[in-house]
């Protein structure tokens, strides 16, 4: 349970919960790893435990009960300029990031401001606490007070940038079409959406969140989550996903896949692994299934027993590339499969 007392850590770090908070959670993994060795399953375990800790992340920053509230919609542009990169960072409040053909750069918000009494006065501190800004090629966008709500809807140049970094507290992300060599996207509490995404490097972490990312064609993708279920599907060269609570379900597209890194608490992993490739693999569960249902597979290595249950194994020995591959799901099952076949 070493993963998971590290991500309560750093959750502590980071403010989503409060130390004393922190400190329950880690008594309370102890307590479920104690119960799962034992095979109490009736008693407070992982799940429970993981159920509890998402109700505080949900709950953090929601919509901020802050009183009297003002509502209004807004719309800015910045004149064309080259942009290279975007730094991107909301409080409160999704974003919807659009690459579209025109040159200039257009936010749409939709803004409610908590502890003002009019509309003039939201529209001022809105103004005095964001920020909207291109120079020497840094695309800026802020809105870091969390007594302003703000969804927001940015339209940018459909170009390659150079490196997006996105940082959302409360709030959803979603793109689609969107191109960088690098992307780094964070939400403490909400889901991303990505499809059709090219770059060479793409990292994704989320506290409370679902991470769906589909359609990529990437060099390396590193997903990780607290509680959500992970997504990856596409063209991804090395690929790593871990989610404490959630299932991870992996589709590989062509062959340009080369290592991938799966790993679930509570949940289950599933993949389907690349196509005209040699494969090398190792399955780990403690308690859950390991499922190989690769044709012709020879397995070199095989444990079955109790909170050690190993497969490792090759397939498709004729072709000249390999992709390595290892998978772990200390509860659920693990499941490798072939593009032709379903998961059932």
């Amino acid at each position: 349970m070493e993963d998971e007392r590290m991500k309560i850590l750093k959750m502590i770090e980071q403010g989503i919960i409060s130390a004393e908070e922190g400190a329950e959670l880690l008594k309370a993994t102890s307590d479920a790893q104690s119960h799962t060795q034992t095979g109490d399953s009736k008693k407070y375990g992982i799940r429970h435990f993981f159920d509890d800790a998402v109700e505080k992340i949900k709950n953090v920053d929601l919509d901020f009960k802050f009183g009297e509230s003002v509502q209004f919609d807004t719309t800015m542009e910045l004149e064309p300029g080259e942009i290279k990169d975007m730094d991107l960072w909301i409080a409160n409040g999704s974003l919807k990031l659009v690459p579209t053909d025109q040159e200039n750069v257009q936010a749409k918000y939709r803004v409610k401001v908590y502890q003002v009494q009019s509309e003039r006065e939201a529209k001022e501190r809105f103004r005095d606490d964001g920020e909207f800004s291109l120079q020497s090629g840094l695309l800026r966008l802020a809105s870091p007070s969390k007594q302003v709500k703000a969804d927001i809807e940015l339209k940018v140049p459909n170009q390659s940038y150079e490196f997006i970094k996105a940082h959302l507290t409360n709030g959803h992300l979603e793109s689609s079409s969107l191109k960088s060599h690098h992307l780094q996207i964070k939400t403490s509490n909400g889901k991303v959406e990505l499809q059709d995404i090219r770059g060479e490097s793409c990292k994704v972490e989320t506290g409370h969140g679902a991470v769906s990312i589909r359609k990529a064609d990437l060099e390396t993708c590193h997903v990780e989550t607290v509680h959500g279920e992970i997504t990856l599907d596409g063209q991804i060269g090395k690929s790593e996903a871990s989610a404490i609570s959630g299932l991870v379900t992996v589709n590989h597209v062509g062959d340009r896949a080369y290592q991938g890194y799966y790993k679930a608490s509570t949940g289950q992993v599933q993949v389907t692994v690349p196509s005209q490739k040699q494969i090398n693999g190792v399955l780990r569960s403690h308690l859950g299934k390991l499922n190989c249902r690769l044709e012709d597979h020879v397995v070199l290595k095989q444990k079955d027993e109790f909170m050690n249950k190993l497969v490792e194994f090759e397939a498709f020995a004729e072709f000249e590339n390999s992709f390595h591959l290892e998978a772990e799901a200390k509860t659920g099952s693990v499941t490798v499969n072939t593009g032709d076949k379903q998961f059932s």
